[in-house]
């Protein structure tokens, strides 16, 4: 018997809060963006009636996130697990994971909803759904546990199939080659021993190994998502086959910069408007930069047409970059500061540094301290 799976990841609820323009519920517009992308990928997921869905972590923003939005993600897996009867697997990722243990995970609670399996704790656990069994593996404290808890992830023959749920950076992606420090690495010949991998952490729909892939986040999260698809992975096990099942999010949208060198702050502000009216953003995110501003552009910027701009929109971002002097220049040039790199690893020697792999971190330090 064939094995559907809805694979959904980085719903990051909560997210959003700073955003200036609030809802008649109180959260803000771009924390309702969040939401409703969450909850319709949660209304196909149950009209494609999967045999099992997985959540692989990050399905809130924060480590606390508030009542509202607990009871928002309690009330739509609550729908999809247990009104539905649908089997479904969640993990906790690194934003949703507590740096301390006795914090416990906020997915925590909801371990009552019947057809729900969480995975919050420090390590590794397993569940048997159907025909497969299903390694479930969150975010954790340590790359040391992590390493030592996939140790324990040995696929079983007796069962028709073996699935991987984990959450971090697949090894040997160049999108992370600057990752963060605390991220954990997932070597791709642990994911290739399984039936299917279902990652989270990365943000686009991407396959990183023969049966193993990011589903995204299901909505955009930062300007560098705005040209990918947002929504979730349908996979079926025998034949393998997996479609992408996009829903509804918000426009991003980066402009061209604007080059304000030689010309006043009300002639930079008409160009700005201008350029603004021409994408309508009154319904997008718009990104804007101007560069080669003087102290002149700054003081003769009328601050009433920019604030107006931003009424207007959804959401837009305008930073003003300076113009470099030549002494600028050469006080912070090269020459000046002397060698980044010595220094750099001379600091290493006084922190600690365990859980960490510390000659990558040199190597990757002095290839870019030296650029």
């Amino acid at each position: 018997m064939d094995m559907k799976i809805c694979h959904i990841s980085d719903s990051h609820l909560g997210a959003g809060e700073n955003h200036p323009k609030r809802a008649p519920s109180g959260l803000t517009l771009r924390q309702e963006d969040i939401i409703n992308s969450f909850k319709e990928a949660i209304d196909l997921i149950i009209s494609i009636k999967p045999d099992l869905c997985i959540h692989s972590g990050d399905l809130f923003d924060a480590v606390r996130p508030s009542n509202r939005i607990m009871a928002i993600a309690g009330e739509q897996l609550y729908r999809l697990a247990s009104v539905n009867n649908i089997p479904t697997v969640i993990i906790s990722g690194n934003h949703d994971a507590p740096k301390q243990l006795h914090i416990g995970a906020a997915l925590d609670i909801f371990h009552h909803i019947d057809h729900l399996y969480v995975s919050a704790g420090a390590g590794l656990k397993i569940f048997t759904i159907k025909d497969a069994k299903i390694f479930a593996l969150p975010h954790c404290l340590t790359t040391e546990i992590q390493k030592q808890e996939l140790l324990k992830c040995v696929p079983d023959s007796k069962y028709k199939y073996n699935l991987l749920v984990m959450h971090g950076v697949a090894a040997g992606m160049p999108e992370f080659s600057m990752a963060d420090l605390g991220e954990q690495e997932i070597p791709v010949e642990i994911m290739n021993q399984f039936d299917y991998t279902a990652l989270g952490h990365y943000h686009n729909f991407s396959q990183v190994g023969e049966r193993a892939y990011y589903s995204g986040s299901t909505e955009r999260l930062s300007q560098g998502e705005r040209k990918h698809d947002k929504g979730f992975i349908v996979v079926d096990l025998e034949p393998f086959k997996v479609g992408f099942q996009q829903v509804h999010c918000r426009e991003m949208v980066d402009l061209p910069p604007i080059d304000a060198k030689g010309q006043r702050g009300d002639q930079v502000a008409q160009i700005i408007k201008e350029k603004i009216e021409q994408v309508d953003s009154s319904d997008k995110i718009v990104r804007l930069k101007i560069t080669g501003a003087t102290e002149e552009t700054l003081r003769t910027m009328p601050v009433e047409v920019i604030s107006a701009l931003k009424k207007e929109s959804f959401a837009l971002n305008i930073t003003f970059e300076k113009e470099k002097s030549k002494e600028q220049e050469v006080k912070f040039g090269r020459s000046a500061i002397g060698r980044l790199d010595a220094s750099f690893v001379k600091y290493l020697e006084t922190v600690e540094l365990e859980g960490f792999d510390k000659e990558r971190l040199i190597k990757e330090a002095t290839k870019y301290l030296n650029l």
